[in-house]
């Protein structure tokens, strides 16, 4: 194939050459840069140095055929631009929306088709009407043709998209400042260029006819984006990502120059530092510069490097860190810096909640090691222990453990240590007076999946241990001195009554009925005391069942007493085991208070809310009211207090089974005393005929 030397083959080819250089570069560092910025750059570099390079070898052909079959790749060129250029613009300005699939097809719509067209069809007569090789002053061939309309209107297309992605760009430019500002405006200039001269070229002529310039404008656009790439950094940061590591970002960001001056900051620095000055040093430019200054090196000697910022809504505490900078930016000068200010006032405010929580706690709490050694003791050692937390800090924890208790707490440390579980035990602490304290001990990994420290809460129980002893001695007293001596006086009163005459009987009845009283007093408080001492294990019991038995067991103890019973046909709620006993007393309260010969009570069993209400009422004197009031404020006082233990007993059964327990005077004589429990299986029936 014959070629011609024209003046513009140098430099088309030496406009192709650059951008397949910076090709290759961004293409070495595809994996550097956001995806969507590099790929679409990469296009546009392939795009201008295809397009240079056919379009030199068009110019250099010397037969029409040739012309035609390099013009082809021309358009292949055209095509890569119209579609990579838009592309890179809006991933350059973070337009995210665009990148949708159906978005990104119509973009490449109408390049795609034109270059699918003219590789199928031909340029001539596509767009060439009539073409002609014709020679021009210089003596080379060029090609003369009539526009037509598609090919006007695809010009007009692409004049269309670039002016939208200039408007894009210079929109960026000027909402940022600094390298970034400079960056899109040179940007904008390298796109700028060839439409300016594609424009020129086709109103006024500009250059031999039929010559396009074009790309040949594409060496200045190289030349403006290799300095943009090598300069500015534009494969690291775009304008939109300033906005997310810089202006958005939480922790507040001070510029430094090479002379400790500020030279930039993002918004959250000035929002914490209200009075910060823009090119001064940084001794002067914050209101307390010194502080600053004085936590930056601290930071640097490896201190806590800590500022304190005073505002209207309290004191708020951050970190200071600096950080060198490693750039020829020229806004930053070489040796410049920056200050990161992290706001940790939450976090501090959290540490400081947990330390007063713990220097303020009843309890002492301990950190424990592998070793066996204290890391840590709260200062409430002090006040329970009369030591100070120095002085165990570091010691063995079994030094002040109770001989006799060491290898139980050995064991339970180890285990703790071993297998992550919480081990509670009681143990024997050595107070500075010498006494020894009775602690309940909880041992627990401090971190979960760390078994390299332990947590040791050890709660004071020596005085709650006594007082239980004390009541362990009352209440034997009380079940099984108390109601033997009571059956002693009873058998000594039996025998007194063959020598006592028939005044001397009413004195002997007296007794019995006192003794009788104590012996059932005798009786409560070992129901009490199985009730408070048990964990009030629910199990399931059906009223229907229940109530027949005690009211029928109460009749035969008391023949001259009547009782009405209504239940339903079943009638199970959830209640702790002793809920025959709550029944029992309230039905033989109701009896052994009454005033009349005969005792009539009404129990009644009906559903609700969810479960059971159990209903006993009578037609005696009632229930004083200064003995309602102790029992349903749960406390009695030297001159308030209850005449037994039954109402106590029937209180904490109730509540104990998670029940609830009112007790109303009834008009116009009597008392309604109403138990409600919860059903077992949440559900209640209707009301039967058990009678």
């Amino acid at each position: 194939m014959a070629w011609q030397t024209t003046p513009y083959t140098v430099p088309l080819l030496v406009a192709g050459l650059a951008s397949f250089a910076i090709a290759t570069y961004v293409f070495a560092r595809r994996f550097q840069g956001p995806k969507r910025l590099v790929w679409p750059f990469l296009g546009v570099t392939l795009g201008g140095g295809v397009w240079s390079t056919a379009y030199a070898a068009q110019l250099s052909a010397t037969t029409l055929e040739a012309t035609l079959f390099w013009n082809r790749f021309v358009w292949l060129g055209v095509g890569t631009l119209s579609v990579a250029w838009p592309t890179f613009v809006l991933a350059y300005t973070e337009r995210s929306a665009w990148f949708r699939p159906e978005r990104l097809a119509a973009i490449c719509l109408v390049p795609a088709t034109v270059v699918v067209a003219v590789w199928s069809l031909g340029a001539d007569p596509l767009f060439y009407r009539s073409p002609s090789l014709e020679t021009v002053d210089g003596g080379y061939l060029v090609v003369r043709f009539a526009p037509t309309v598609a090919f006007l209107a695809f010009l007009a297309y692409s004049y269309v998209v670039n002016l939208i992605t200039f408007l894009v760009l210079g929109y960026a430019a000027a909402d940022r400042d600094g390298v970034y500002r400079r960056q899109a405006t040179l940007l904008l200039a390298a796109g700028v260029i060839p439409m300016a001269v594609s424009v020129l070229n086709a109103w006024s002529s500009l250059g031999p006819a039929f010559v396009d310039l074009t790309p040949i404008a594409f060496a200045v656009t190289a030349g403006i984006v290799a300095w943009v790439v090598f300069r500015y950094r534009l494969l690291d940061l775009s304008p939109v990502a300033r906005r997310a590591v810089f202006e958005d970002l939480d922790d507040g960001v001070v510029v430094l120059d090479g002379d400790d001056r500020v030279v930039d900051a993002n918004g959250r620095a000035r929002g914490l530092f209200e009075s910060l000055e823009f090119g001064r040093p940084v001794e002067t430019a914050f209101e307390d510069g010194e502080s600053v200054v004085d936590a930056v090196g601290r930071a640097e000697t490896g201190g806590d490097g800590r500022v304190t910022v005073d505002t209207g809504n309290g004191p708020r505490f951050l970190t200071v860190t600096e950080h060198a900078l490693s750039t020829t930016d020229p806004g930053v000068g070489s040796g410049g810096s920056v200050l990161l200010f992290r706001d940790v006032t939450e976090h501090e405010t959290l540490q400081r909640r947990y330390r007063a929580l713990i220097e303020k706690s009843p309890n002492v709490i301990a950190v424990c090691g592998t070793d066996g050694l204290f890391r840590y003791v709260s200062p409430s050692v002090d006040r329970l222990l009369g030591r100070e937390a120095a002085t165990i800090e570091g010691r063995p924890v079994l030094d002040l453990v109770h001989p006799e208790d060491r290898r139980e707490s050995q064991r339970r440390f180890e285990s703790a240590l071993e297998t992550g579980e919480s081990q509670v035990f009681e143990l024997r602490i050595a107070h500075a007076n010498g006494d020894w304290r009775t602690f309940e001990t909880t041992v627990e990994p401090l971190f979960e999946n760390a078994a390299d420290e332990v947590v040791i809460t050890a709660m004071d129980v020596t005085e709650g241990r006594r007082h239980e002893q004390r009541l362990q001695v009352l209440n034997r007293v009380l079940r099984h001195d108390l109601k033997n001596d009571a059956n002693v006086i009873g058998g000594y009163a039996d025998l007194l009554r063959d020598h006592v005459d028939a005044e001397g009987e009413e004195h002997l009845d007296v007794i019995d009925r006192k003794v009788e009283t104590l012996t059932h007093l005798s009786d409560q408080a070992r129901e009490i005391d199985v009730a408070l001492h048990d964990e009030f294990d629910r199990t399931e019991i059906d009223l229907a069942s229940l109530l027949p038995r005690l009211c029928d067991s109460l009749e035969t103890a008391f023949p001259e007493t009547s009782v009405s019973l209504s239940t339903p046909e079943r009638a199970v709620v959830s209640a702790d085991e002793l809920l025959g006993s709550a029944v029992r007393n309230v039905l033989e309260n109701a009896v052994v208070h009454h005033d009349e010969p005969v005792a009539n009570i009404e129990v009644r069993v009906e559903p609700d809310d969810d479960g059971y209400r159990v209903e006993i009422g009578d037609d005696g004197p009632g229930i004083p009211p200064i003995e309602r009031t102790v029992f349903s404020e749960g406390r009695e006082t030297a001159l308030e207090h209850a005449s037994g233990l039954g109402l106590w007993l029937v209180h904490w059964i109730v509540t104990g089974s998670g029940g609830r327990l009112t007790i109303e005077t009834r008009d116009p004589t009597g008392t309604l005393v109403s138990m409600w429990f919860p059903a077992a299986d949440g559900k209640t029936g209707e009301v039967g005929g058990n009678t």
